[in-house]
């Protein structure tokens, strides 16, 4: 279930309709001066002070120069092609560095409003699909808060194989404590999963790089995988990167092969992780694994329970039926499966929620489109020639035809792109 379109960020479509319009020039850069000359002998080409007043940016820097730095032209020498800028950049421009140049009075900040009041436009007719793997089932538990972003829900599935899979420690058992300031134990009485979790009560006194607990484990090569997943409860709210996850081909993970932040988590919550391994073709005989303090969080308890390793492609999904699941509305959403869906699904089971949401705004040159670029360039240079159709500036024959051709174009891409929902879709809102 996917759209059909090349992904395009907004850099791209920006350039794109300045390519329809012709009022944007592009080139790289020809020789590195210094960071306010741009020196370009194959495209500046013109009188002096040809392009004054132009915006430039640069984009695919090959130098120091951060991608989106922008500036003006200050003064144009036809002799060497050196457009000089001001302000001037962080760095010198280097050869081989890309820019645009746009022509007066055009700003790029403008183009970017145009590009989002053309996303705008689209809302309620298109909604893209979104589509997450975060949500596990819990015993008990037909209330389920994941469907943030979500307008519009309309599969549920379950994981009834998880394919290849290994049990790095059920946590039943008690872990090592990693410091003097820890105290660890097996708790019976709130576990997730089997009849005991890990329970580590920190004092505060560990400070960061802290070791907190591991676990010895028989050997495991879990180079098949690529997901560590586990169960995780803390007593304080968590940053992302506070703490990390460690497995080592050495005790007691001395020497991480793995160091995965742990994603932010909420006081008094658990939460069922699924972590992307960073080295998995070194991950061929795991024999610890572990909790790690980056930066000193303070005195806190946290609790973990089973603890595995997974090849995410391998899972396979059923559909949960439609009668067995629902939206509970409010000001938080909730996807609510029936007791007869828990049975089915079983608890300690991921779940694929699959739906719609609202376009996204392009707020960054880096943030790609999740509707049909072509709809957005079409209807962004409608627009311009019409609030632009008298301008001295845009230099094109016969603008209102023009605008009228790229209207149809933009309103053609609409029909197609308008979404028809699966007759189990149900609001989210």
């Amino acid at each position: 279930m996917a759209d059909r379109f090349q992904s395009v960020n907004r850099g791209a479509i920006r350039r794109s309709i300045g390519i329809n319009l012709g009022i944007v020039k592009l080139g790289a850069a020809t020789s590195t001066v210094d960071s306010s000359s741009l020196l370009d002998t194959k495209t500046l080409i013109g009188p002096d002070d040809e392009f004054n007043g132009q915006e430039v940016l640069i984009y695919d820097a090959t130098g120091s120069i951060g991608d989106g730095e922008s500036s003006i032209v200050d003064d144009f020498s036809s002799a060497t092609s050196d457009a000089t800028c001001a302000p001037v950049f962080t760095a010198s421009i280097t050869t081989l560095d890309k820019y645009e140049m746009w022509t007066r009075p055009w700003r790029i900040s403008d183009i970017n409003e145009v590009i989002n009041q053309a996303i705008n436009e689209a809302t309620g007719q298109v909604y893209p699909i979104k589509e997450t793997h975060t949500a596990f089932t819990e015993d008990d538990k037909y209330l389920y808060n994941e469907l943030s972003g979500f307008t519009h829900l309309s599969k549920v599935e379950y994981v009834y194989s998880k394919g290849t899979y290994y049990l790095l420690d059920n946590c039943d058992i008690v872990w090592t404590a990693g410091s003097a300031n820890v105290t660890v134990t097996a708790d019976s009485a709130f576990e997730k999963v089997g009849t005991a979790c890990v329970k580590a009560v920190e004092d505060g006194n560990s400070g960061a790089g802290a070791i907190l607990a591991y676990k010895a484990i028989s050997s495991k090569d879990i180079s098949g995988c690529d997901k560590v997943e586990f169960w995780m409860y803390s007593s304080i709210a968590l940053t992302a990167g506070q703490l990390q996850i460690k497995l080592d081909d050495t005790a007691a993970i001395a020497s991480a092969l793995e160091a995965i932040d742990i994603p932010a988590m909420t006081a008094a919550t658990w939460y069922k992780h699924s972590l992307t391994l960073a080295n998995p073709h070194l991950d061929t005989a795991i024999i610890s694994i572990g909790i790690y303090q980056v930066s000193d969080v303070g005195a806190f308890t946290f609790y973990v329970d089973e603890v595995d390793a997974v090849m995410s492609t391998g899972k396979d999904y059923k559909g949960l039926p439609a009668e067995y699941w629902g939206i509970v509305k409010g000001s938080t959403p909730y996807l609510q499966i029936s007791p007869t869906g828990l049975s089915v699904t079983g608890y300690n089971t991921q779940m694929r929620l699959t739906g719609y949401s609202l376009a996204t705004r392009l707020d960054a040159d880096a943030t790609a489109a999740d509707i049909d670029p072509a709809f957005i360039i079409s209807k962004c240079c409608e627009r311009l020639l019409i609030s632009h159709a008298k301008s001295q500036f845009l230099d094109i024959q016969d603008k209102a035809s023009l605008a009228v051709y790229w209207r149809a174009e933009a309103e053609k891409k609409l029909r197609g792109m308008a979404t028809a929902f699966p007759g189990t879709t149900r609001s989210v809102s």
